[in-house]
Parts: structure tokens; C-alpha cells; sequence
């Protein structure tokens, strides 16, 4: 059925020039400009395990799999694209390399505005929504420009809707109790969609029903298991971030108190002293 791996030219030159772009900023020209500190190797590998999910889920069997005969494979890589890669990418990119960028008054202003936590959210799940109409969906299998443009949208709206919780750019962040209240409602438009295409009592997408069949699945079957994908394994990613979240925050906090009664203690011993 696959018997080579497949390889868009785009992606591998877009993903390319990406790299090398992350790598002159952060060696040669932070050097030479004193952009920054330099960039440790967790980082940057960070960085590089998100473009190399962009390959993995843009190319090769995955990419096959998910345009000519399964639809769980097509949510599989989807997932990937858009809760992997991207914040991996976000934790990678250190905010030295990314401020001068988006300094321009302009650029700045249309910047917060579509990564204000609201505006990403509804933008990425109705992008979301939207390619998921049997009809618009159904055009992405037949047509390569179509198809993408969906991954486009889904890549950019997915920097987007992390972005509040990532941003290499701190004051661009939602506070932390407000990071965790974030990610769980973006646990419910997927899981909603995800349920709504486990419970479709008829098989959405034609042409995934007249594919040939592989592995045993049927269409039905096939349309139920990627629906659960996006049901369940999306809301783990959101979750566990969520509670990475949580538990940075709590830290802090203990931390920031530890520290106030440490003062505190120091204070009042060296008050008694001094009357002493």
C-alpha cells in the first residue's frame, strides 16, 4: 500500500528555511549584535522536536494514510499539528529572538489583539469547525491547494490559541489561575466535536467510505475511533497542560511564602536582639 515515503517539496524547504532562520538568530547573529544569552540545548532541541513533528505528521505514511484512506489517521495528525508541534516550537523560541520582530507599533497592536485569549479561542476552534463541514472537509481530499490552505489555517491558528499560556513575549500571557481556566475550556469545542463524529449514526465523509480499505477498518469504525481522538487523547494534551499549569503556580506561591516568613522570622529575631 506504502511503499516509499512521500515527501511534499514544500515541506521540507518551509521547515528548512525555519531552521535556519532559528539557527542565525541564535548563534551567528546573536553574537555579533548581542542579542541575547545564548540558547542551552534543551531549548533549542525543543525547538527542533516541534519542527520534526511537522515532518513526521506532514509527510511519509501519516500524511498517505490520512489524504487517501483514513480518516483516524487524518485527527491523529491533526493533534499533532496542532497541540505538538506548536507549543513545542513556542517553548523553543527564546523572547530575545522574537521582541524585535514584533516591536513596530503596528505589528505589536495586531499581535495582541488576535493572541488576546478570547480572540484565539474563538479563531481557533471555528477554524477548527469550519474544515470539519463534510463539504469544505470533502474538497481538502481532492484538491492539493485546498488542503493546504486547511493545514495553514490549522498551524497558524494553533500558535494563536497557545499563545496566552507560551508566549515567548511574558506580558502577553494570561496570569497563571487564569492559564489553567483557559486550557480547560479549550478542552470542550473538541471534545464536542469529537463526540459528535463518535455518535454520526452515517459516515461523513464519502470519501473515506469509498477508499480502499486497510487494516480491517471499516468506514463507520474508522470515522467512530477519530472521533474519540479528538475526544479524548486532545483533552489530555489540554488537561496535563493545565496541570503542569497549576503546579508551577502553586510552587511559586509556596515558594513566595516560604520566603515572606523566612523574612519575617529573620525580622523578628533581629528586633529581639537589638533589644536585647
Amino acid at each position: 500500500m506504502i511503499e516509499r515515503w512521500s515527501v511534499h517539496p514544500s515541506i521540507p524547504i518551509g521547515l528548512g528555511i525555519l531552521l535556519l532562520l532559528y539557527w542565525l538568530g541564535v548563534d551567528p547573529l546573536r553574537r555579533r549584535y548581542r542579542l541575547g544569552p545564548p540558547v542551552d540545548r534543551l531549548q533549542a532541541g525543543t525547538f527542533g522536536f516541534g519542527i520534526a513533528t511537522f515532518f513526521l505528521a506532514l509527510t511519509g505514511p501519516i500524511h498517505d494514510l490520512s489524504d487517501s484512506y483514513l480518516f483516524l489517521v487524518h485527527m491523529l495528525q491533526h493533534l499533532a499539528i496542532t497541540l505538538i508541534a506548536p507549543p513545542l516550537i513556542l517553548l523553543g523560541t527564546p523572547e530575545w529572538l522574537l521582541r524585535p520582530l514584533i516591536r513596530p507599533a503596528g505589528v505589536y497592536r495586531v499581535v495582541r489583539f488576535l493572541t488576546r485569549a478570547p480572540v484565539a479561542y474563538v479563531i481557533f476552534n471555528g477554524t477548527l469547525a469550519v474544515w470539519h463541514v463534510p463539504r469544505f472537509y470533502g474538497e481538502t481530499l481532492i484538491d492539493l491547494p485546498t488542503h493546504i490552505f486547511e493545514h495553514f489555517l490549522f498551524i497558524a491558528t494553533a500558535f494563536l490559541v497557545w499563545w496566552p499560556v507560551l508566549s515567548p513575549i511574558r506580558e502577553m500571557r494570561l496570569r497563571p489561575p487564569l492559564q489553567v481556566f483557559y486550557l480547560i475550556l479549550l478542552t470542550l469545542p473538541m471534545k464536542g466535536l469529537g463526540a459528535a463524529l463518535t455518535m454520526q449514526g452515517d459516515v461523513l465523509y464519502p470519501a473515506y467510505a469509498l477508499a480502499p480499505r486497510v487494516y480491517g477498518i471499516s468506514p463507520m469504525d474508522d470515522q467512530r475511533i477519530g472521533g474519540l481522538l479528538m475526544w479524548l487523547p486532545s483533552g489530555s494534551v489540554l488537561w496535563g497542560a493545565a496541570a503542569i499549569v497549576f503546579y508551577r503556580w502553586w510552587r511559586s506561591e509556596q515558594v513566595a511564602e516560604d520566603a515572606e516568613a523566612g523574612a519575617r522570622e529573620a525580622k523578628a529575631k533581629s528586633s529581639a536582639g537589638g533589644l536585647a
